[in-house]
């Protein structure tokens, strides 16, 4: 079998157990979401921490002098 249908097969075999899992086991889709909104969660809180991190450089050096 050549590379590029081994590929092929390997992609739609993937696809059609994770569409069995979706279909048989809807609790799958469930945790999926809430992975995706606490992932999100933890970037928008880094963002709000590297921002407070990088205010406080700023000021620090402009009162330095």
């Amino acid at each position: 079998m050549k590379r590029y249908y081994r590929s092929i097969a390997q992609v739609l075999l993937l696809a059609t157990v994770a569409f069995l899992l979706i279909r048989f086991f809807p609790i799958v889709i469930q945790m999926t979401e809430a992975a995706a909104l606490g992932i999100r969660a933890f970037w928008w809180m880094i963002l709000v921490f590297a921002l407070g991190g990088w205010l406080i450089w700023v000021l620090r050096k402009r009162n330095s002098g």
